[in-house]
Formats: structure tokens, C-alpha cells, sequence
């Protein structure tokens, strides 16, 4: 029965955190109510948010005895992804990035990764594996709060400028959804200019933005059209999905 479920784990998510409006609730309600498989996907799903609100508590966090064996768990790939972008079931964990004033190297930073049994471990940037000799970092943005995007920006700058003056290849894409896409819309972003200014500058850095999100920001507001884009921004189908799939490249997931 639950192959036939319409409930996707987006829908899950929102469900657990309360952003469903009451029509929605109910109809969920009742596919939890007469299928089983539903009702275990979604106490997994609380389940695992316990593990990464653990993770975020404490500096490093230990290898689990029995990993999450990300590849293997499709949905669990959805869940983990929804959660790094804080989409439902965890409120108020976010890997901070300092402050872009701060004289502490940008590579103390914490961020998140997936180890070699592909379970989710955080450390310092420096100490977080690089792949074959490069350092990629996706640096996520869902907040629509000026000082936030600004941050976003200077923190890809300065990752870019600093692994360029250690000679080390580096990769940096800047995802934004959610508020984030406030950065990448051409009718609302303050940094369009400087976002060009960077885009020219290093080749080494690329701006998304979530088609997903975008679709949702339409359908809210009645729009016929997509808002405008800032030139240098091109579109990734799914932020969640983007996250996960650059986790399992060996990328390693700091949020501003």
C-alpha cells in the first residue's frame, strides 16, 4: 500500500513541524492511520533528527555504532536532506558560520560530511576530508535576512580566496532556497552587482537557486511567472536533493 501513498517526504516533514494548514493535516492524518508504512516513515524521520540534533550538539560527532547507510535508504536520503536544510523537523540548529568580520580563518568553521561508512560527522574544515587533493564545500542559504546573505557572500569569498592561497583546487557552490532565494532574485537582491562582481572573479564559485523553492514561492502568491533571477544564478531542480548528492560526492555542508 504505501507505494501507492501520495504523501512525499517533503509533505512528511511539514507535517512533523506543524506547517500544514488543516485540510492538509487531516488528509495526512488519515493516510497515517491506515498505512503502516507511512506511520514508520515518518517516526524514522523524528528519529533521525534526534541523531543530527546530537550531531550539532558537541564539537565532533562520534562514528555511530550502526551508521545510516545513506545510499541504501532512499527515503532516509530525503529526510537527512530536509533536515541539513531546515525545512521541518529541526528548529534553531544551524552549522553558523562566524561572522565575516572575524579574524579567525574561515577554514575553522564547522561543517558537516559523510565519512567512509557514509555517516554524518561534523569537524573543522580543516580537519573535514578533501576529495583527491580538492576542497568543495556547498555553502547553503535559506534565510532571507540581509545581514545573513551578505555573510553567505563574504564566506564563499573568502573560502575561495583562501584555499587559492594555499594552492589547493577549490569548488564552491552557494545554494539558496527557501528566504535565500531573496539573494538570487533580480527584482529583490540587494548584491546583484557584487554577485556579477564575484561570478567575473572566480571561476571557482556557482550560484543555485531551487527550482523546487521557486515553484512553491509561485504557487504562494499566485504568480503566472517565476520571479527574475540575477544573471550570474543558475537553477538546480531540487536543494535537497543537490545537498545530498554533493554529501555523497565527499563535499562537505556548511550553513549560513
Amino acid at each position: 500500500m504505501s507505494g501507492q501513498t501520495p504523501i512525499s517526504d517533503e509533505q512528511i516533514n511539514a507535517f512533523l513541524d506543524g506547517q500544514l494548514d488543516h485540510e492538509e493535516r487531516e488528509r495526512i492524518l488519515r493516510w497515517l492511520e491506515r498505512d503502516p508504512d507511512l506511520r514508520r516513515r515518518a517516526c524514522d524521520f523524528r528519529n533521525l533528527s534526534e541523531l543530527v540534533r546530537h550531531a550539532y550538539a558537541s564539537p565532533v560527532l562520534p562514528k555511530p555504532q550502526r551508521p545510516i547507510p545513506v545510499r541504501q535508504r532512499p527515503w532516509v536520503q530525503g529526510a537527512a536532506a530536509a533536515l541539513l536544510l531546515g525545512v521541518g523537523l529541526v528548529a534553531g540548529w544551524h552549522l553558523h558560520a562566524r561572522d565575516s568580520g572575524s579574524s579567525d580563518p574561515v577554514t575553522n568553521q564547522h561543517v558537516m560530511f559523510l565519512d567512509e561508512e557514509k555517516a554524518f560527522q561534523t569537524a573543522s574544515l580543516n580537519q573535514a576530508p578533501q576529495v583527491h587533493g580538492a576542497r568543495k564545500v556547498l555553502l547553503h542559504v535559506s534565510s532571507g535576512d540581509p545581514a545573513k546573505l551578505e555573510q553567505a557572500l563574504d564566506t564563499a569569498e573568502r573560502l575561495v580566496r583562501e584555499y587559492r592561497a594555499r594552492h589547493v583546487p577549490v569548488e564552491v557552490e552557494l545554494v539558496a532556497n527557501a528566504g535565500g532565494l531573496d539573494l538570487l532574485r533580480a527584482d529583490l537582491s540587494p548584491f546583484a552587482d557584487r554577485i556579477h562582481e564575484l561570478h567575473q572573479k572566480y571561476e571557482e564559485l556557482t550560484f543555485y537557486a531551487c527550482q523546487t523553492a521557486l515553484s512553491r514561492l509561485m504557487a504562494a502568491k499566485g504568480l503566472a511567472e517565476p520571479p527574475p533571477l540575477v544573471e550570474d544564478a543558475l537553477l538546480t531542480p531540487n536543494a535537497l536533493n543537490q545537498i545530498l548528492e554533493r554529501l555523497q560526492e565527499g563535499w562537505v555542508y556548511m550553513s549560513i
